[in-house]
């Protein structure tokens, strides 16, 4: 399989370019994250997986399975900024709610463009992988602050 196949996997040029961003962000993640970090990595990269796995599945005007998906990534983003300190958390958490928010109303207002319910996914997605990336960049001064706040506890 060549790079273009693996590419043609993907969908089009735009997802394709939204998946490497993602990748490269993840793997920024893993190098440099602390805890939270690489466990938001973990299930960001799970769920647009196993996403994009499901996006067949439709039922009225929403594709389920990615709503079902959505919902968990939305629960184990909220838990993870529940027992976190770090802000970006609940950003993530945050976006992941709105995107699975999105399919209720295409659900309830079946006027909806599709397109416009779809491209909302992938705006919120992107929101999601933003605030990855900010959780890397805030990471060193996450651990500054814990060093500081240890050395005042004493």
């Amino acid at each position: 399989m060549n790079i273009g196949e693996i590419l043609a996997l993907l969908g089009t040029p735009a997802q394709q370019v939204f998946w490497l961003a993602t990748l490269s962000v993840s793997a920024v993640g893993l190098t440099f994250g602390d805890r939270s970090v690489r466990i938001g990595v973990g299930l960001v990269v799970g769920g647009f997986v196993l996403s994009r796995l499901a996006e067949g599945l439709v039922w009225q005007a929403i594709r389920a399975g990615v709503a079902c998906l959505d919902g968990l990534l939305f629960t184990l983003l909220f838990l993870l900024a529940w027992r976190s300190r770090r802000w970006w958390a609940h950003g993530a958490a945050a976006f992941a709610f709105l995107c699975f928010f999105a399919h209720f109303i295409a659900l309830l207002d079946q006027t909806v463009w599709r397109r416009a319910y779809v491209e909302l996914g992938w705006y919120f997605s992107a929101a999601i992988v933003l605030a990855l990336l900010v959780g890397v960049a805030e990471t060193p001064f996450a651990r500054s602050y814990e060093r500081w706040a240890a050395s005042q506890a004493r």
